[in-house]
């Protein structure tokens, strides 16, 4: 089996000159060198305040809509049928662009290089570009707790930890171009593509059978398991270098680890408690039992 080594460090190309969302975002051409230049010279240090605004959020908004009455109208609705139908979109289309390629290289190089080599997945101008993309899109994302506020929805901890570990994790991490991040960014593009999807359908009022909104928690809990055996076999590989020049760093490795078993803990716990549990049959008589379906919107 082959393994490229790591690229270049990319800040060797040299980007002194101060970098835009703008620059990266409108460019006509894919560049690594400004892309990372503008993550680590602005959009981290961004990042981190954009977190503590949004916990404050998550914090003080539900406090000011305690005693004010949902927003629950034709507006708010019609804008968030559109808001998950554009994520759905932006979903599917960024797994069509990034799928190809992570088979190409799991053919060519097996399953272990799929999370070990690295090739063209930073500088090729489709894979480049949407792989960062999916990680400014965590950003937007955090969106969908201010519409669980505005509708005075219950905001659980999954939920909002969730969201904002993402956002910071993707963002921190994206720099050190891991190759595992194809398998990452795939599985979650999978389920965000089919989850908005449904969310939306939601919004318009049409409802699902309660089976789906199981279907869409196992395959979030699929994802990582998935997400923690590759993580396991990089461990494995990083201690044993059984694998020269695989591209996976102790630091991701670290943080990474921590993220995905504590959301694998907390989406089993909730898979547990909305689908398993026993209920009092009085809380099924009052209709409790339709809730695990709506409350799928509150943890992604």
């Amino acid at each position: 089996m082959l393994v490229e080594p790591i690229l270049d460090d990319p800040s060797q190309n040299g980007t002194d000159r101060y970098v835009s969302l703008g620059d990266v975002l409108f460019a006509s051409d894919w560049d690594l060198a400004r892309t990372t230049a503008f993550m680590d010279n602005n959009w981290v240090a961004t990042s981190f305040k954009i977190t503590l605004a949004y916990l404050a959020v998550v914090y003080f908004g539900q406090k000011a809509m305690r005693n004010r009455k949902p927003f629950d109208g034709p507006t708010i609705n019609a804008v968030l049928v559109a808001w998950n139908f554009t994520f759905s979109a932006f979903s599917g289309w960024a797994a069509y662009r990034l799928l190809p390629e992570l088979f190409s290289v799991w053919r060519e190089h097996g399953f272990v290089g799929s999370y070990c080599h690295n090739g063209e997945y930073y500088t090729d101008p489709l894979t480049g570009y949407w792989g960062w993309m999916f990680v400014m899109s965590k950003m937007p994302e955090l969106g969908d707790t201010v519409f669980l506020i505005l509708r005075k929805k219950p905001v659980i901890f999954l939920h909002w930890y969730h969201h904002a570990l993402t956002f910071l994790y993707a963002t921190l991490t994206y720099t050190e171009m891991q190759a595992w991040c194809r398998w990452s960014l795939a599985l979650n593009l999978s389920v965000h593509t089919v989850m908005y999807f449904y969310f939306g359908m939601q919004a318009l009022k049409i409802r699902a059978p309660r089976q789906v909104a199981k279907l869409i928690t196992t395959v979030q809990i699929l994802q990582f398991v998935i997400q923690c055996y590759i993580y396991t076999q990089l461990v494995h590989i990083k201690t044993t270098d059984s694998v020269p020049n695989c591209s996976a760093s102790w630091r991701v490795l670290g943080l990474g680890a921590v993220m995905y078993l504590s959301y694998l803990y907390l989406f089993a716990q909730f898979f547990y408690n909305s689908y398993l549990k026993p209920r009092p049959a009085k809380a099924k008589m009052n209709g409790e039992m339709k809730m695990p379906a709506e409350t799928v919107k509150k943890i992604d």
